[in-house]
């Protein structure tokens, strides 16, 4: 019993590590825009995510102020 109670508790530590280690899509919208970004992590929180920095065409940095979420927008869905 004591083995079985041990065994049991070892899959739920498998199965939370494993839920948690998930890939996550972000939906990120950019102030002020009507941009959406999606963006895909490995851990962490979308809340976490605060700006997006890229280089434009003529390579200069730009920085986006985003709002995250990991909320599924209707669109995402395949019916």
């Amino acid at each position: 019993m004591k083995a079985r109670t041990i065994l049991t508790a070892a899959a739920a530590v498998l199965l939370l590590a494993a839920g948690c280690a998930r890939e996550k899509r972000c939906r990120c919208a950019v102030r002020d825009n009507s941009k959406v970004r999606v963006i895909t992590i490995e851990s962490g929180n979308c809340e976490d995510i605060l700006d997006y920095r890229h280089h434009e065409a003529l390579d200069s940095l730009k920085v986006d102020t985003l709002l995250c979420t990991d909320y599924e927008f209707d669109i995402d869905k395949n019916d």
